[in-house]
């Protein structure tokens, strides 16, 4: 019998809708690659009108040959799901790494991936059996340029152009965690301080990582729809209400509407500036005046996603390189 070594497990929470965090979507990946089938393991929560998609393939990091097209798991709320899937094009050798690329997007669409896609390795050591309820999925197109693929970087538009910290490493946690689990993102963000203010339904990519008290602190969030138009009804009808420790963010920038990816996208920033060291927390809240769509889906009174809540913690510790910060915000009080 194999033994189950946990490299493959990552737990990934999307930024999903139109730039926004729905908490409770989140799936915990284990897949083993065997000779001519893989096993893929998925648990998590999921909301309405989203899925699970992956797709497997003979080399590492999501390179090689397709062994399968992008397939589409369709869950809802709290799931367990297993599947054994044969391959169509190709095999693994014992010995050989295989991988699967993981993301979750819109149920309808699978180009409208918004949070993190992450391409997990196997070495081929022997198979073993599903550890959930076996299930099947539905073939969701070829899908090998579905997305972006990234291996625990970010995919998360940054409103100064490019994406926030691209080249993060994620270490995967093991299968069982007592206590709170840490930050996955070790190590200094390759962009500091530009923090996105749902950070935390965007683990790993958007991780604050290793901030310091000589850092200027950014915090933005974004929206994105289908056409500028739905973008503005978006702008017009939107009410944030946006909080550093309970205080509210104050001066807070709005962008002009921008085509970036396929879609129209509005960007919200503040400034805050150098923090003093300790505990900080963004709390993210959104509602509607009046219902809206952006392209997808439903927003606002009387739909099924009526307001958005979520957050970003992260520290500050005091810098090491001997710099003695005399303007740091006095605005919102440490934790």
């Amino acid at each position: 019998m194999k033994k189950i070594i946990p490299v493959l497990l990552l737990i990934m929470i999307f930024a999903l809708g139109t730039g926004v965090s729905l908490a409770e979507s989140n799936v915990q990946i284990f897949v083993v690659i065997c000779d001519t089938q893989a096993v893929v393991n998925f648990t998590g929560n999921m909301d309405a009108g989203y899925d699970v998609y992956y797709q497997l393939f003979s080399g590492s990091g999501a390179t090689g040959t397709p062994l399968s097209g992008l397939r589409q798991v369709q869950v809802d709320a709290a799931y367990a799901f297993s599947e054994n899937i044969s391959y169509t094009g190709g095999t693994v050798a014992v010995g050989a790494i295989g991988s699967a690329k993981v993301f979750i997007a819109r149920e309808t669409n699978s180009n409208s991936v918004t949070g993190d896609t992450f391409v997990v390795d196997d070495l081929n050591d022997g198979c073993n059996n599903a550890q959930n309820p076996l299930g099947t999925s539905v073939d969701a197109g070829s899908g090998t340029t579905t997305t972006v693929t990234t291996t625990g970087g970010s995919n998360i538009l940054s409103p100064f152009g490019g994406v926030i910290n691209p080249s993060a490493n994620a270490t995967p946690e093991p299968i069982v965690v007592i206590g709170a689990r840490t930050t996955l993102l070790v190590g200094r963000s390759a962009t500091p301080g530009v923090l996105f203010a749902e950070c935390d339904q965007s683990l790993p990519g958007a991780a604050p990582g290793l901030l310091y008290d000589s850092d200027n602190i950014v915090i933005f969030w974004s929206w994105f729809a289908k056409t500028e138009q739905l973008v503005q009804d978006h702008i017009a009808q939107a009410q944030y209400d946006v909080t550093l420790n309970r205080a509210p963010l104050v001066e807070v920038q709005v962008s002009t509407i921008q085509q970036r990816t396929q879609n129209f996208w509005v960007f919200y920033t503040a400034n805050i500036g150098k923090l003093r060291p300790g505990g900080y927390g963004v709390e993210f809240k959104l509602s509607w005046k009046q219902a809206i769509n952006d392209g997808f889906d439903d927003y606002g009174p009387g739909t099924p996603t009526e307001t958005v809540f979520s957050t970003c913690t992260f520290n500050i510790e005091p810098n090491p390189f001997g710099i003695n910060v005399t303007d740091a915000s006095l605005m919102y009080s440490v934790r």
